[in-house]
């Protein structure tokens, strides 16, 4: 699919981002900047318990509030939800309600919508909303969800399962069989919140003249949500646009479609008035999406010098109350069971997995996708296998590495052409000097240092062929690009994607930029907005660049290709021997003979009597680009330092390395922020963040004072290095990077924390709390 580029000049120039400067100058418009006439202000009153039927939902105190109010709730809804299945006979089904109508499941859980003039009196009137609740068993634990003696938390369930499925490659029993060492450990993760700057909100206005619908949601997923909508709600989908603005993060948590989404349009055309709400921090932190809280056994079987011959897995993930749309309750546990593999070279492998329902939010996609908790599993157990093995554990993983490509693995996915043992020699060489430090520094009873790393791939930019096979109702897996040239030679892009800090206005215009011979500055790159971009699935998956980067290429492409078609007629010239550049078009090595790009995209559509015969008028093309059929995989080693005071438990972050390849980099800056951004997230993982309920569901960490995230002081430099493995996949050779920089860090660290106090790690997050336990187990080993 790789197609030839005539000389970039753009395409991996560090280039500032453009759309800083209207996010820096305080002009971006985000969802809490949608102001319209005679809007309504939404509140929910969300469920105080974990699990209850709903007996009374008592309004009568608010008919002498003072100020007009409408109060809705489950009866006045009917049956609209959100319906999250896969298709496997395994799976039970389920559906979350928009508002909860005889039961909740979650602290949290919408129950009733207040809709007030402003939002202050609209959250003072959900507040003196009074609900009356029968409490019910709760479910909080694996176990619990496991026990089939407990209550489905829907009617007909057989147990709180929502699906346990295999996969499978290889005979394992003969792994087994003629394996010198089997290696048994559990491994677990905490559940977490995705916490983007930026919380969810929903504006939507109704104009019965015209029959449109127009909502604005800061989502990933604009096309997704106007198709869910449309569908529940029984609209055309040509009369309804949906609007993302400019969104203050999103990090996955903004790629599913929420209730809120459909039910404040739904609110819009009941009440005759545009409706708003924008969720504070305590409901983000409660009522969003969750993440992680995985727990994998796993089974290695290994032979006498060292070689990984299979591995078993049995996988269980805490998904809460609800499957999400789209990826469904599967998805989490699904993604682990597929990337445990990893980048090592075994053909045996047999993974169980499994979604249990708790009264919990529910969890949904958030940076990673199961993959960081598989990589946590997949490399502690490297490092415990060395261990056991009394082999170096960078020796052993060069040893198990894949280095021959094409390469497929044991499920039958296929690896395009990466760097594994070259990204690990490269960071075994950047920490020569920290393992000799680490290995000192175990003498000192007080402070020890320990070196640890994560070795990973990612796949990315996977197409419609990997959704065909897990059966989710997302379905597609492309992404579209217009490309459009003005008369004055300065184009447009319209693209499916949705910008939510990926840099994607940058990169696209520089990608446009160099098929077009213009100067970046001179694209204007749109996006966001379904009236104007083309069907695409939207942001996620690390496929901006290696999808959406590589279908404006080869619309621009054909653009261009039209141009020096044009500029051929006109100079006299072969067009196969033009070259666009620098806003023009000459004769390959004649640039003295040229005619300027301006002057082209004139004749095409203004002056077309220019035109070579036969040629018709006009400068616009729209291609949609999908994706491999087991994506392209990007490789990195993520490397930590760190330093232990053993007497308190704290922990220094010294160093942390990546050296990681992503393909051909559109834009270093825009890709070294991303990696960073990614590991900052992956380090809260590792050592801080931590959502928490007690044993009747009730949650406890609902503010940044106990939910706690990572400031500036626990960050140090993260030092980036790149090796570039173009893929053949795709138009430019680019790979998708923007999940990996999460992936690594709880493994790295992890690793770097057995490292330095000689003891296992099974979980994390690594607080200080957990250190100084830690520690103190370590001490016993050594003092035994």
């Amino acid at each position: 699919m790789t197609q030839h580029m005539d000389r970039p000049k753009h395409i991996g120039a560090r280039i500032q981002r453009f759309e800083d400067t209207r996010l820096l100058a305080g002009t971006a418009r985000y969802i809490d900047d949608i102001r319209l006439p005679n809007m309504l202000h939404l509140r929910f009153v969300r469920a105080q318990m974990a699990h209850a039927k709903i007996l009374e939902i008592d309004t009568e105190t608010l008919e002498d509030i003072g100020f007009p109010t409408q109060v809705f709730t489950g009866a006045d809804i009917g049956d609209l939800s959100i319906k999250a299945h896969q298709d496997y006979p395994e799976m039970q089904y389920s559906e979350q309600p928009l508002l909860a109508r005889d039961r909740v499941r979650f602290v949290g859980e919408a129950v009733a919508a207040v809709l007030a003039d402003d939002a202050y009196r609209a959250e003072d009137a959900a507040e003196m909303v009074f609900v009356d609740y029968d409490p019910l068993e709760v479910v909080t634990t694996m176990d619990q969800a496991r026990d089939p003696e407990v209550p489905g938390l829907f009617e007909g369930w057989r147990t709180n399962v929502f699906v346990e499925r295999q996969m499978k490659g290889g005979d394992i029993a003969t792994a087994k069989a003629e394996a010198a060492h089997v290696i048994t450990r559990t491994y677990t993760t905490q559940r977490q919140a995705g916490v983007p700057m930026e919380g969810r909100g929903v504006a939507a206005e109704y104009d019965p003249a015209n029959r449109t619908l127009t909502v604005w949601s800061s989502t990933q997923i604009p096309h997704l949500v106007r198709t869910y909508i449309a569908e529940e709600l029984g609209l055309p989908e040509s009369r309804l646009r949906v609007v993302a603005p400019d969104v203050g993060g999103g990090f996955g948590v903004k790629g599913q479609v929420f209730p809120e989404e459909v039910l404040v349009p739904w609110l819009a055309m009941k009440t005759g008035r545009p409706v708003k709400w924008v969720e504070d921090r305590r409901e983000h932190l409660t009522s969003s999406i969750h993440a992680r809280d995985h727990s994998h056994t796993l089974e290695a079987y290994v032979s006498e010098d060292g070689r990984i011959l299979g591995l078993k897995a049995d996988i269980s993930v805490d998904v809460g109350a609800y499957s999400t749309f789209p990826f469904t309750a599967a998805g989490d546990p699904g993604m682990a069971a597929k990337v445990m593999p990893g980048p090592y070279d075994f053909q045996h492998y047999e993974a169980t997995f499994r979604a249990l329902a708790t009264n919990k939010c529910p969890i949904g996609t958030y940076r990673g996708v199961g993959r960081p908790s598989a990589v946590f599993s997949q490399e502690r157990l490297m490092d415990d296998i060395a261990k056991e093995l009394g082999l170096d554990p960078i020796a052993f993983r060069l040893k198990n590495v894949v280095r021959n490509f094409p390469y497929t693995n044991a499920l039958g996915f296929t690896y395009d052409p990466g760097s594994y043992a070259e990204t690990l020699e490269k960071v075994r060489d950047l920490l020569a000097e920290d393992r000799a430090a680490a290995a000192a520094s175990h003498k000192d009873p007080h402070k020890r240092i320990g070196v640890g790393l994560a070795c990973f791939v990612e796949q990315t930019a996977h197409g419609t062929p990997d959704f065909t096979r897990r059966r989710v109702p997302i379905e597609t897996g492309y992404i579209a690009a217009r490309v459009e040239m003005t008369p004055d030679g300065q184009a447009f892009v319209d693209i499916g994607l949705q910008n939510h800090g990926q840099g994607h206005e940058t990169v696209m215009a520089q990608v446009a930029a160099d098929a077009l011979g213009i100067d970046p500055g001179d694209v204007h790159v749109r996006h966001g907005d379904t009236l104007t971009t083309p069907y695409s699935v939207g942001t996620w998956g690390s496929r901006g660049g290696a999808l959406g980067g590589g279908a404006v290429h080869v619309a621009a492409t054909r653009i261009a290709d039209k141009l020096k078609a044009i500029a051929g007629h006109l100079l006299q010239t072969d067009p196969q021997k033009i070259v666009l550049q620098n806003g023009a078009a000459h004769p390959e090595g004649h640039p003295d003979r040229h005619v300027a790009v301006a002057k082209l995209a004139r004749a095409a559509l203004r002056n077309v009597d220019q035109l070579p015969a036969g040629m018709e008028p006009g400068l616009e093309v729209q291609y949609s680009l999908d994706g491999p059929n087991d994506g392209t995989y990007s490789n990195a080693v993520h490397a930590a330092v760190v330093e232990i005071d053993t007497k308190t438990g704290k922990m220094r972050l010294k160093r942390f390395v990546v050296v990681e390849d992503c393909g051909t980099i559109l834009n270093p800056l825009i890709v070294d922020g991303q990696v960073r951004g990614g590991v900052v997230q992956g380090i809260g993982s590792a050592m801080l963040e931590h959502f928490i309920y007690d044993e009747e569901g009730q949650p406890l960490t609902v503010t940044f004072a106990d939910y706690l995230m990572p400031l500036a002081t626990e960050i140090p430099e993260i030092e980036l290095h790149h090796i570039e493995t173009p893929t053949p996949l795709t138009p430019l050779g680019a790979k998708g990077l923007g999940e990996g920089g999460a992936i690594g860090p709880a493994a790295a660290i992890a690793n770097a924390v057995a490292d330095a106090l000689g003891i296992e790690v099974s979980k994390t997050p690594l607080n200080a709390n957990a250190l100084w336990h830690l520690a103190r187990k370590g001490e016993k080993n050594r003092a035994g």
